[in-house]
């Protein structure tokens, strides 16, 4: 297994390796809760519950859906049409959703580490009762990924006799797609689970023994020297497959980076903006700006190795026009790959910093392992930013606010608080249409 990575830096900070290290001796729950065997047959022995025939529906938020996303498309994309995600409350989507479903051929993945998140309660509260109408029993088709615990879904699973697989107390949901929350349904789709495990558990192994040349601590070297003056970092992945892992880099950035006091309590709203990009699609609207407009990007750009089944281009086609003869010979792959090396070019040469990542394989094992590398790059520069990487307050205000407007009790006062700073947006006058 090889991830091939041309940071930006030569050579790491010695200091970094220090950071490194102290994560390692006191590791997070994403580290020291990485899936044991039995862990994984747990996993495995609940999804050989589930009908080889049944459609699967998730039910999840943020880091309940980002990672399962991200594992399915890199990994079985052909497979991905017997999963629907439901990451989202909008009404519209759910009722064309619903007429979609065999709900008899249904099994629902309910996932909440609090187990009282507001959108995926809705949608759990608003299948059972699409169940109820059908006259079909929640306890052959609901599956609940939760709290091992603690929380009201834990709570509803032993009082209604759900199947139901823990997360692991020590990690956050941004933190989890390692863990039950996206191995199950990626079991569901016919991914390795165990070998994205093991590829995560040997990049771990790498960083244990890492020097100043790991392209990781070579990485946040460049990345901590060029923060203050390019504080946003662009996921720009040239593989239509890797997309979705830069909306799970995404989630994982933001909400781990930004925030509004740092570990001694100072207001400093320190962050690091994090965009997600697409190769080739993207040279044709972002790419102007990220050339010419502000200086304040730096870019991550994926690429992996993958079988081509197309041959190339004929001379016949080729000789349309003449400005098409160039393409003669020549295969889409070679265009891509133009293409990418181009948009490199051109970024280094506007004074870019850029890295590329190529995936000498996208299996299980290379997923697996840059999973776990942007884990701990993300602990460790928010040791650089001093902030905590593990909560994420600037979030709750809107929850409050929902919950104390749906009249969730003890949420009142809270919500009042808040909306009580809130500046009144009155509504312009209405444009016609005619």
């Amino acid at each position: 297994m090889s991830l091939l990575w041309s940071p930006e830096c030569e050579e790491g900070d010695a200091d970094l390796l220090d950071t490194l290290s102290a994560v390692l001796q006191q590791p997070p729950g994403f580290i020291s809760d990485l899936p044991e065997s039995s862990d994984l047959d747990l996993i495995e022995s609940v999804a050989e519950t589930i009908p080889a025939d049944h459609e699967i529906l998730l039910l999840g938020i943020g880091g309940s859906s980002l990672g399962t996303l991200a594992l399915v498309d890199a990994l079985c994309p052909e497979d991905a049409s017997r999963l629907t995600v439901l990451d989202n409350i909008d009404p519209d989507t759910l009722a064309k959703t619903l007429a979609t479903l065999d709900l008899e051929l249904t099994t629902v993945l309910v996932i909440s580490k609090s187990g009282g998140t507001a959108e995926t309660t809705a949608q759990l509260l608003w299948i059972l009762d699409a169940f109820t109408k059908a006259g079909l029993s929640a306890r052959d088709h609901v599956v609940a990924i939760t709290d091992p615990e603690k929380g009201c879904l834990r709570e509803v699973v032993q009082q209604q006799g759900w199947r139901s697989l823990p997360v692991p107390s020590a990690v956050g949901g941004r933190y989890s797609v390692l863990t039950a929350v996206g191995l199950l349904p990626a079991a569901l789709c016919g991914i390795d689970i165990r070998a994205l495990v093991n590829g995560a558990k040997s990049a771990l192994e790498s960083l244990r023994s890492a020097t100043s040349d790991h392209a990781l601590v070579r990485w946040l070297t460049g990345w901590r020297l060029l923060h203050d003056r390019c504080p946003n970092v662009v996921h720009f992945a040239y593989r239509d497959r890797m997309v979705t892992l830069g909306d799970w880099f995404a989630q994982l950035w933001a909400e781990s980076l930004g925030k509004r006091f740092d570990l001694d309590g100072n207001e400093v709203f320190r962050g690091s903006t994090p965009m997600v990009a697409r190769g080739v699609t993207d040279q044709h609207s972002l790419v102007q700006l990220f050339v010419e407009g502000p200086a304040d990007k730096q870019f991550l750009m994926l690429d992996a190795d993958l079988p081509s089944t197309l041959g190339t281009i004929s001379e016949e086609s080729a000789q349309l026009h003449e400005d098409f003869n160039y393409l003669s010979g020549k295969s889409i792959e070679e265009l891509r790959v133009a293409e990418l090396e181009g948009t490199v070019a051109a970024l280094q040469s506007a004074g870019r910093p850029v890295s590329v990542v190529r995936f000498e394989a996208l299996d299980e094992a290379h997923l697996g392992a840059w999973i776990l590398l942007m884990k701990v790059a993300t602990v460790m520069a928010a040791d650089h930013l001093k902030v905590d990487p593990f909560d994420q307050p600037g979030v709750e205000g809107g929850k409050a606010v929902a919950f104390a407007r749906m009249g969730k009790a003890g949420w009142q006062s809270r919500g009042e608080a808040i909306e009580s700073g809130a500046r009144s947006l009155k509504p312009a006058p209405a444009i016609r249409v005619d």
